[in-house]
């Protein structure tokens, strides 16, 4: 069984206004989600590797780890909207 390299977190940064997910790849951090312009108009910022010169990962499990952080940011999203309510 292959082992999973991906992982994802969601909080809040300083940085911004609505929380925003950290996606990363064998223990390092590859990208970084925002929504400031809207859950629609979604940002990724792509960071470069720190010990090798580009990323080499499957494009299935990246397009998975972003489709699951959406997803967790669009259900904590909705629960912080409730609330207010």
């Amino acid at each position: 069984m292959e082992e999973i390299k991906f992982n994802f977190s969601v909080g809040s940064d300083f940085d911004y206004e609505d929380l925003i997910a950290n996606i990363g790849y064998d223990n390092q951090l590859v990208a970084l989600l925002t929504q400031e312009e809207g859950f629609e108009n979604m940002k990724i910022k792509i960071y470069p590797p720190r010990d090798r010169d580009c990323w080499n990962f499957c494009l299935d499990e990246f397009e998975e780890i972003i489709h699951r952080a959406r997803k967790r940011l669009w259900e904590l999203r909705k629960i912080d909207e409730e609330k207010e309510n």
